[in-house]
Formats: C-alpha cells, structure tokens, sequence
C-alpha cells in the first residue's frame, strides 16, 4: 500500500490570509437634508412583490385613490421591478 502525500508535498496550502479592507480618508462634510426630506416627503419608493400578477401601472391610479391626491400620482419605473411615486395632497379649502 502507498503512503499519504502531506498538503505541502502535494503542493496544496491554505489561501493566503486577505488583508483587511482598507480605511477611507474622504472626509463627508455635514449636510443638511432638510428641505430635501420637506421637498420629498410624499414619495414612496417600492418593489412589486408578485411582477407575474402585479402591474406597476395599476398601482398609480390606487394610491392616488387611497389618499384621495389633489392630482394623479407620478410614477416611474425603475429596475428589476422597484417603482417610485410622487404623490401630491389634496387642498383644503378654509
């Protein structure tokens, strides 16, 4: 019977070990977001669940629907089924 070759006789060895990820050195200055949050606050961005059953544009005339919107709801389609609306509401006369 033959003997069992080693790992090194073999010429097999463990992977090298990976270095760590390195530290970025870009400084982000603070940033205030605020009036963005305020100019978008009515935007829903979602995927579709079920695409098979699903249509995108279906969904456009029932979220203007269930929050009664002054106006019809932007939409647009982005990928791999995700979708953005832009809803307006409606104005209330005082």
């Amino acid at each position: 019977m033959t003997r069992k070759y080693t790992q090194a006789e073999k010429g097999k060895s463990l992977a090298p070990p990976t270095e760590p990820p390195r530290v970025g050195r870009v400084k982000v200055p603070e940033f205030d977001n605020s009036a963005l949050m305020k100019q978008h606050h009515l935007t829903i961005i979602g995927r579709l669940t079920n695409p098979k059953i699903q249509r995108l544009w279906s969904l456009l005339p029932f979220f203007s629907e269930h929050w009664k919107t002054s106006s019809p709801a932007v939409g647009a389609d982005l990928v791999k089924e995700h979708f953005s609306i832009l809803l307006r509401q409606k104005k209330t006369c005082s």
